[in-house]
Formats: structure tokens, sequence, C-alpha cells
């Protein structure tokens, strides 16, 4: 058996401790604020989900790391929570391995869009230049109601609201 094969185990399961407490931290979060809405990245979501294909292949041709490969393929698909971001009507929670924040709605600007990957809504936060941009969750009745409420806060209107 190869070092590599040892040195991609550890490696992929320090990724794979890392997703886990991401999405601990992401469920604390979420139970804390119960009025929430959930927006994902359709390009990440799309890339997590080669990642699992990815560890299927690693599977098939590995036939001595079968077992630890599983569990960690396992452990990488109950991590999809990380891949969430839940907005509320205070604002953006963050997430790391150790902890989450939320920060505050005033921080941000967004405006709806029509990209190549369907329409999207890109958050623009103060003093960043490059924006957060969502697909998946943005057309449900409580990501419009929030944000319809943002609006209000940055003298804009919301065109899903019209």
């Amino acid at each position: 058996m190869s070092i590599w094969w040892y040195l991609a185990t550890v490696a992929a399961s320090a990724g794979i401790i890392f997703a886990l407490l991401t999405s601990i931290n992401l469920i604390r979060g979420m139970l804390k604020y119960k009025e929430r809405a959930i927006i994902i990245n359709l390009p990440l979501f799309l890339s997590y989900m080669v990642t699992a294909l990815g560890f299927c292949a690693l599977l098939i041709l590995n036939e001595n790391f079968r077992i630890p490969w599983l569990l960690m393929m396992i452990f990488w698909l109950f991590s999809v929570f990380c891949l969430c971001v839940p907005i509320t009507p205070q604002g953006v929670m963050y997430v790391f391995p150790f902890g989450y924040k939320l920060v505050s709605n005033e921080e941000y600007s967004y405006e709806y869009l029509e990209t190549k990957f369907g329409e999207c809504v890109k958050l623009y936060r103060k003093g960043i230049e490059k924006p957060a941009v969502f697909h998946i969750g943005i057309h449900k009745s409580t990501t419009v109601k929030m944000l319809a409420d943002w609006y209000g806060k940055h003298g804009f209107e919301n065109p899903l609201t019209k």
C-alpha cells in the first residue's frame, strides 16, 4: 500500500471533521432562530455532489481502504448541512467549525439577477467587493418575505413582491 493512500485518508478525514463541526454549529445556530430561510449556492452544491462521486470512485478503486473511505463518505454526506446559509430577519448567519455569528442585515444589500445557472440573488456586504451568489431556496415564501423586509430598510422595492 502506498504512503499516498495514508496521507489522502488523513487529509480527507481532517476536512470531513471540519465539515461536520461546521454542520453541527449550523444546526445549533438554526435552532436558536425560529424564523429563518435557507439559501444555497448551486455551483457549490454541484461540487459537493462531484466530491461524493469521487468518494464512490475511491471506494471502487482501493480494496484495502474501503471501510475507512466508506465511513468518511457517510460522514461527508451528513455534513451536507454546511452548504446551507440561513438568513433571518436580523441578518445572515456565518458558520465556522468552532462557532457561528449573525451579521446584521444593515450590512447587506442585494439584487435579483439572471445568470447562466438561472435566477439568483446576490448578497453584497459592506466593504466586500465580491457578492455571495445563491440559487436554491430564493423563491420560497419565507425567503421572499425576509428579503422584502430588507428592501424596505435599503430603500428599494422587491421585484418578487410586485
